[in-house]
């Protein structure tokens, strides 16, 4: 695995494709961590609805 610079658009593609195909996403911790990071300082205040799942 080699590391690159993507943009988030690139990053979003890539994480749903993942989740879609029911793939793992441990690859990403970091990165994810790092978007949540984004998000709360440039889209905070945008809302989604959640269906949010405890295991």
């Amino acid at each position: 695995m080699a590391k690159r610079e993507i943009t988030l658009t690139q990053f979003a593609d890539d994480l749903a494709a993942r989740i879609k195909a029911g793939k793992t996403i441990d690859c990403c911790k970091e990165e994810l961590l790092m978007l949540t990071k984004i998000v709360k300082e440039k889209i905070g205040n945008e809302k989604v609805t959640v269906d949010w799942k405890d295991n």
